[in-house]
Formats: C-alpha cells, sequence, structure tokens
C-alpha cells in the first residue's frame, strides 16, 4: 500500500515546454517548433532566435488571480483570436486592381510576386506600401537601435503590444528563384482605378518605352548616378511602381518626345499626389520624387518638400542600414536591388546636403554608419567597377566635406575647442582647401581605376570647383570680420575667381563638346548660374582691400 507523501517533500513535476519565449510571451500558438527541435514560424518570420525555457506551471500556492487579471486574460484570448480571423483580410490591397492590368496571386502595391518575398527571408525587408506608424525596419537602424526610443521600447518590452501593432500571421512564402531579366517574368504593377501610366493611356508603347529608357540611361542617368541599366528595365520598373515609370517616361518625354511631355507630366503628378494620399512606401516611390525635382518646370517650387519626403521615406524603410559584410548567399539580383537600395540614399544624402548649401536651411540626413563608411561603397559592386558608383561615393565624401565647414562658418564657432571662440577664417579656409585637394587626387586616381570617359572626370571635377567657390565665398563676404580681410582675404578671392571661371569653362565647353549641357538636372544649372553671378558681382563692384590686385586683369583675360 502507498502512502501520500507529504505535499512539502512533493519533487516538482518538470514538463516538456509547448512554446517558445516569444509566443509565450505574446499568448499565442508556437508552430512549426516540433518542441524545440527547429524555429518556430514567428521566429523565422521576425528573424529572432527561437528559445525554448522550461518553466513552472501555475501559481504559486496560496495565490489566486485578481478580477482585473481574469478580465485582462479575457481580452488577450479575445483579441488574438479576432486578430487570426482578420489576418487574412489585413493582406488585402492597399488599393483596388485595375481590371486592365494581369493580376497576379498577391495584387499588392508593386506587382510583389513570390519571388520578391526572399526579402523577408534572406535580410532583406520587402518595402511596404502600409502606413504603419511603427515600421519593423526600424529596430536595426544603426545608432539609434537603443531603447530610449518610446516607440521601440513598447515593441522590445511589451510583447502583446507588438502583435497588435505587427498582425503578421501569414504564412512564410516559399521563396522560388526566377531570372528577373526576362521580360514574360515581371508583371505591370496595378493601377489605381482612374490612373493610368503612359502606356495604359495610350501615348506609348513598350518598344517606345524601351527606347526612352536607353536615352535616359545614356544622356539623364550620368547626370544623377541614381539607376543601375542592368535591373532598371521597363519591364522591371513598371512591375515595382507606376509611378516611378511614369516619372522616368516623363522625364524622357521631356527631351526626346517634347509633344508627349505635358501629358506624361500631368500622370506623373496625379500618381504622386495618390502615392502621397495613401502612403505608398518603397524604394522606387523614393526614387521617383527624386526624380521630380531633377528637370522640374521652372515655376515648380516643391523640390525642398519632395526631397524631405523622400529623406523621410528613406529612414523609414531603412535603407541606410549598414552591411559590414554582404549577406550569405547573395545572387547577382539580390546584390543589385540591395544595392539599388543604398544606392538611393546615398544619391539622397547628396542631394539633401546641395539643398542646404543652396538656400541655407539645415539638412535632413546625418551622418551615420552607412555614410561614414561609403568611401569604398563604389568597390563593392562587384566587378567591374560603375563610374556612376564611382561618383555616388565621391560626391558623399565631398558633401561631407562642405557640410563640415559650413556648420563652422554658419554658426561661426570652432568645432574643435567645443564651439568657446570665433572661427578663423583663414584657418578654417586652408584646412578645407586641404582636403579638397586630396579629394581631388584621390577619385579622380579611383576614376581612371573604373576606365572612367571625359565627362565622368569633368563632372566630378565640377562639383569640386563648385564646391570650393562656395565654401571660399566666405572669406570675401562683407560679414568677415575686418581684422580678417587681409592676406586670406585676398587669397580666397583668387580661389573663387578661378573656381568660377573653370566652372563656367566645364559647363560652357566641355559639356558643350559632349554634346550633354542640356540635360543637367536643377543642381548644374544653380551651379552655373552662381558662378557667373559671382564674376559679374565682382567686376562690377569696387574692391578697394584689393589694391595690388586688379579684378579686371584676373578676370576680363580668361572670359
Amino acid at each position: 500500500m502507498f502512502t501520500k507523501p507529504h505535499s512539502s517533500s512533493k519533487a516538482p513535476i518538470v514538463r516538456n515546454p509547448r512554446a517558445c519565449t516569444v509566443c509565450r510571451a505574446a499568448k499565442m500558438k508556437c508552430v512549426g517548433a516540433e518542441d524545440g527541435l527547429k524555429s518556430c514560424q514567428r521566429c523565422k518570420r521576425t528573424g529572432v532566435e527561437c528559445v525554448f525555457e522550461k518553466h513552472r506551471r501555475g501559481r504559486k500556492p496560496g495565490s489566486k488571480l485578481s478580477e482585473a487579471s481574469k478580465m485582462l486574460r479575457r481580452l488577450e484570448k479575445g483579441l488574438n483570436t479576432a486578430k487570426l480571423k482578420q489576418s487574412d483580410s489585413s493582406l488585402s490591397t492597399v488599393f483596388p486592381a485595375d481590371p486592365r492590368t494581369p493580376q497576379t496571386e498577391n495584387t499588392q502595391f508593386g506587382g510583389l510576386q513570390s519571388s520578391d518575398a526572399y526579402g523577408s527571408a534572406d535580410g532583406y525587408a520587402a518595402s511596404s506600401v502600409s502606413s504603419r506608424t511603427v515600421d519593423p525596419e526600424e529596430e536595426e537602424d544603426g545608432e539609434r537601435s537603443d531603447e530610449k526610443f518610446p516607440a521601440k521600447l513598447i515593441r522590445r518590452e511589451n510583447s502583446f503590444f507588438r502583435t497588435i501593432l505587427n498582425p503578421e500571421h501569414k504564412s512564410p512564402m516559399l521563396h522560388v528563384p526566377r531570372n528577373p531579366y526576362l521580360p514574360q517574368s515581371l508583371r505591370p504593377a496595378p493601377l489605381p482605378i482612374g490612373y493610368n501610366d503612359p502606356i495604359t493611356a495610350g501615348l506609348i508603347n513598350e518598344n517606345k518605352a524601351k527606347i526612352l529608357f536607353d536615352a535616359i540611361f545614356l544622356r539623364l542617368n550620368p547626370f544623377i548616378n541614381l539607376f543601375d541599366p542592368a535591373l532598371h528595365s521597363v519591364a522591371y520598373v513598371r512591375s515595382k511602381c507606376p509611378l516611378l515609370f511614369t516619372t522616368l517616361i516623363m522625364a524622357g518625354c521631356k527631351f526626346f518626345e517634347p509633344s508627349l511631355y505635358k501629358e506624361c507630366l500631368r500622370l506623373a503628378n496625379d500618381l504622386a499626389v495618390r502615392a502621397f494620399a495613401e502612403g505608398w512606401k518603397r524604394v522606387e516611390v523614393i526614387q521617383a520624387f527624386a526624380c521630380l525635382t531633377y528637370w522640374r518646370e521652372q515655376e515648380d517650387n516643391r523640390t525642398w518638400m519632395y526631397i524631405g519626403y523622400a529623406c523621410r521615406m528613406a529612414v523609414e524603410l531603412g535603407l541606410n542600414r549598414y552591411h559590414a559584410k554582404p549577406p550569405a548567399h547573395e545572387s547577382e539580383f539580390q546584390l543589385r536591388e540591395r544595392r539599388n537600395r543604398e544606392r538611393t540614399y546615398l544619391v539622397l544624402f547628396v542631394h539633401d546636403r546641395s539643398l542646404s548649401m543652396q538656400t541655407g536651411r539645415h539638412w535632413m540626413l546625418p551622418e551615420d554608419d552607412f555614410i561614414r563608411h561609403s568611401e569604398t561603397w563604389h568597390e563593392q559592386g562587384g566587378s567591374p567597377i560603375r563610374c556612376e558608383d564611382v561618383i555616388v561615393s565621391a560626391f558623399t565624401q565631398l558633401r561631407r566635406i562642405a557640410t563640415e565647414a559650413t556648420d563652422m562658418f554658419h554658426t561661426n564657432r570652432s568645432l574643435s575647442d567645443g564651439g568657446n571662440s570665433q572661427v578663423n577664417i583663414d584657418m578654417v579656409l586652408k584646412n578645407c582647401n586641404g582636403k579638397l585637394a586630396l579629394w581631388t587626387t584621390t577619385w579622380d586616381h579611383e576614376m581612371r581605376k573604373a576606365n572612367g570617359e571625359s565627362f565622368h572626370f569633368s563632372f566630378t571635377n565640377l562639383f569640386c570647383l563648385y564646391s570650393s567657390l562656395f565654401l571660399n565665398s566666405f572669406g570675401v563676404q562683407s560679414s568677415v570680420p575686418p581684422a580678417n580681410r587681409t592676406n586670406s582675404h585676398v587669397r580666397a578671392l583668387s580661389a573663387c575667381f578661378e573656381n568660377a571661371l573653370n566652372v563656367l569653362g566645364i559647363a560652357s565647353k566641355d559639356f558643350r563638346e559632349f554634346g550633354v549641357l542640356r540635360y543637367g538636372q536643377e543642381t548644374t544649372s544653380v551651379m552655373t548660374a552662381y558662378s557667373a553671378i559671382f564674376l559679374l558681382k565682382v567686376i562690377n563692384v569696387p574692391l578697394p582691400k584689393m589694391s595690388k590686385v586688379n579684378a579686371s586683369t584676373l578676370v576680363t583675360p580668361q572670359l
């Protein structure tokens, strides 16, 4: 006969864990783990470690649940059940599909097919068109991944709210490799009802679109360096984003099909309004808003707003995420798409800093890990090195040099001693000109390694000369204290003369000989106009401080 042991000496019963720590905290069913033998579906989808811990079930002896605790558990159970029932409807399209366009199984904007799901499985989060305030990609955005930001603290510490804010319960999509360069494997993205792109509007056909794309990559892209011709085919762009496709066709028509330009511009503006209103979010939308500013009409004053919107979206989508090493088993197509995202952010950084120099307004994109490691970015795309990528890396470093000096001039404080003393104009300009000289030597060498053409050397030289002109102009402005208007003033003025003349020389001679002067974006026009106005003002204004240097003798012979 067995006697019942005393309760105090009863050995604890150890049960095998039935759910991982993530699913247990979220109070959700743990599917696919097989009692800890492999990761569950939720951990695979979110990219976190699937951990099973042994635990003691039940409450401590003598404790009872309060009525509030019971109510909370009932609410949680009801919410979880409701979320599971609504998971299918939450993945519906942002807007109804156009019946004129062939549909795929997933009709979400951007025409994402099963192969596009490789992003979440291989470390490339797919661009979302959702207007969620909290984006999962923000969890790994470099320096700002700590827990002092409210949204991140909520996501990290409260898995219940994390489940509510990120209700993704669809089964993981299988990665089906495909050849991205075959047009038949890419279908046009669905258009919102009542909207058209240039092809559905009957303005052009697909063959005409291919001709315009060739012209864009030959003439326009060398000035903006935003696109990869091996990736951005007509089929690829049209399958990703109708706004970007329409915007590129609009830009091409402005120079090569003027009769279609106005109508394509209207289509692009209509889609831009729709994209903003519905919160379309993907890298192609960012590229489209940037392209709307490059060759804008003179009366269009939305550049600052569009670039600011694109910068915000780029950060939200995590385009500035720094990868010290490329992901393992990365295919060529995945490499091109990853570098497309990175290139977009670098070009935005350059444009953002350029606008800051032009307008005096503060820039939006800071120097993060990705920017600080961008000096060798052009070498990470395989062989051969693209000249366009060399320019992107070079201009990023150039804007960093210019921003550092500009910030010192604007604040009129020295950064080296904590901002407590007046800036020594001569020392700042000497240091800045030394960095610009080193920049010229470095990137001239890198461009030669990439077998750059004459245009590439002239183009990079143009931006360096303009940056030198702009920065040295701080040494000749009326706000410079009289005590500093001595030798440093003369040196700065001489540098400005030489740089302004060389800028005009490249624009009027080199670009004219290359036949590309008319294709330059807005920034190129601003640089040449600023150089011309600077020279005209110096010639017409007496310069009493330059008793030993006659301004007309410096300028007239070279003009």
